[in-house]
């Protein structure tokens, strides 16, 4: 009989059911997206699988043969470009998308539940095509996110005008998506770095934030965020999106815990005012109920609006580390433009009397007639005063 009980646990235990088949595709669009995507699907390996793929989506056939061979290639516009790439050339990078636009909905063409874009806006192929491919995804009505780098300054204005104007076009066809200035680079480290390494820098960044992000997706918790979650976040279009990883020490004051996950170094778009915000902390099962609290806490101080989702999850490897995602959106506003006060010109003597001349018009005959009799009774008292004698007139008046 025993026998028998333990065989049926057994079973039980083979058949428990996998609760989280979310599956993600990340896209890199044109040559600096096709590179940070490379990066990351080596940093992110681990969710390398059936849940998450990468593919890099170029007009240059050279740059997607140097790439990985794990990641997914995708080439098009090659009777535009010969295979050749666009350079700088955005126009051409957008003609050749739209010429091939039937090829590009091949890459939406398997099943998955959420798409990230991931792009550097300001080259040729990556500008162009960005808008085309999301806009392909916004009529397919699928959820998606965007990540997106700008020039440095010194890159040039005119490489800088071509990557907002992209950005204005492709934001509106997106769910929510995140803005990383190149320029930030400069504040993730005072030391002498190479152009290359400068790069890498940043997508380490990034790829702290998605693997945190990725963990609290398929890692189970105590208490689980979902992608029904994440729908909530993302829901509507052009949000703002906010995407930060801290790891932190469990005896760190709460103000530098606070500054560390609060105030991304990489981000264009600050935490404060968001409406939707989740965040997951993964920690040892002996992290105290009032560091969560206090971790909450200041959350909701910068967000007193936000709908707040929170998740926990418990590894018995962190012992004395806290790691935190927090992932928030905001709805995108646009600047009213400042109404112009202009004063009122002071009315004029010759207007005055315009208006009671209008208004003497408008008067009835009657009135007219009854006020002439009224005049006429003014003018003859007047005239008696003058016939009386001049020592009486004073007394009379």
């Amino acid at each position: 009989m025993k026998k028998k009980i333990k065989e049926k646990k057994e079973k039980v235990k083979e058949v428990e059911p996998n609760l989280k088949k979310i599956r993600i595709r990340i896209v890199g669009i044109g040559g600096g997206g096709g590179n940070i995507v490379s990066e990351l699907s080596k940093r992110l390996k681990d969710f390398s699988s059936q849940k998450v793929d990468f593919v890099a989506v170029n007009t240059d056939s050279q740059a997607l043969n140097s790439l990985p061979k794990t990641l997914k290639t995708f080439s098009f516009g090659n009777k535009l470009t010969k295979g050749l790439g666009t350079g700088r050339n955005f126009e051409l990078g957008e003609k050749a998308a739209k010429e091939d636009i039937e090829k590009m909905k091949e890459i939406f063409s398997e099943d998955r539940d959420l798409y990230i874009f991931i792009s550097s806006l300001g080259g040729g192929t990556g500008t162009g095509a960005t808008p085309v491919l999301t806009k392909i995804a916004g009529d397919m009505g699928l959820s998606t996110i965007g990540i997106f780098t700008t020039p440095f300054l010194f890159e040039g204005k005119k490489k800088m005008d071509a990557s907002l104007k992209a950005l204005d076009l492709i934001k509106e066809n997106l769910n929510a998506y995140m803005v990383l200035p190149n320029e930030k680079i400069f504040s993730l480290t005072k030391e002498e770095i190479s152009f290359t390494d400068s790069l890498s820098l940043l997508n380490g960044r990034l790829s702290e934030a998605l693997e945190g992000l990725l963990r609290t997706v398929y890692n189970p918790g105590l208490i689980n965020i979902d992608w029904a979650d994440i729908k909530t976040v993302i829901e509507g279009k052009k949000n703002i999106a906010y995407l930060n990883f801290a790891k932190v020490k469990t005896n760190q004051n709460i103000e530098e815990i606070a500054k560390s996950l609060l105030k991304s170094q990489i981000l264009e778009y600050p935490f404060e005012n968001a409406l939707n915000v989740m965040f997951n902390v993964e920690a040892s099962k002996d992290l105290s109920l009032q560091m969560l609290s206090q971790i909450s806490e200041k959350i909701s101080e910068l967000s007193p609006n936000a709908k707040i989702i929170f998740g926990l999850s418990q590894n018995p490897k962190f012992k004395n580390d806290i790691r935190i995602t927090i992932f928030a959106t905001s709805e995108e506003v646009t600047e009213k433009p400042k109404k112009k006060v202009i004063a009122k010109p002071k009315p004029v003597i010759k207007k005055k009397v315009e208006e009671e001349k209008e208004v003497e018009v408008r008067r009835t005959a009657l009135d007219i007639k009854e006020a002439e009799k009224i005049k006429e009774r003014e003018e003859e008292d007047e005239e008696k005063i003058y016939e009386i004698p001049a020592f009486l007139r004073k007394n009379k008046k």
